[in-house]
């Protein structure tokens, strides 16, 4: 099953400069797998210890990731972002 990731400026030089990317991924808890999988550039940036990092925020259609199961299905998600912590000033 596919699903669309939607990704910020900062991470899009990870797939090639896409704005987004497919990934199949069944559930929340196998996404990090298939992204290691399928786009290992943009995992070595998101993941740590085969979960997202501490400063990852994952949204599924909009809602908080962190709030939501791990056995989430993705079956009728559309769009998955990833937003890595932004620092600056």
């Amino acid at each position: 099953m596919s699903v669309t990731i939607r990704l910020p400026a900062p991470l899009r030089s990870t797939v090639g400069g896409k704005t987004t990317v497919p990934i199949d991924a069944t559930d929340l808890r196998s996404l990090p797998d298939a992204i290691a999988r399928q786009y290992p550039d943009l995992a070595s940036r998101i993941l740590s210890g085969g979960t997202f990092g501490k400063f990852v925020t994952v949204f599924v259609d909009g809602e908080d990731a962190r709030f939501l199961s791990p056995e989430t299905s993705l079956a009728a998600a559309r769009t998955i972002e990833v937003l890595p912590a932004v620092s600056g000033g």
